[in-house]
């Protein structure tokens, strides 16, 4: 996304290399977090507690230094 919106609020970053061993290291790590992941039903989004919205609220003011 190359708007200005964007640039202000993504702290993402795109990175091109051609290193297999880099390349494996990536795709170990992803392997990891999808075995580690879980699916989430919709039931246990609805029900969130009362406070959670609150507390992402107060999360996403820390999420640029994170």
């Amino acid at each position: 996304n190359f708007d200005n919106r964007s640039f202000r609020l993504n702290f993402e970053i795109t990175l091109i290399t051609h290193d297999p061993a880099f390349a494996q290291q990536v795709e170990a790590m992803l392997d990891t977090d999808f075995r580690r992941s879980r699916q989430v039903s919709l039931e246990e989004i609805d029900n969130k507690p009362a406070w959670f919205p609150l507390a992402m609220g107060i999360s996403r003011l820390f999420s640029p230094v994170l």
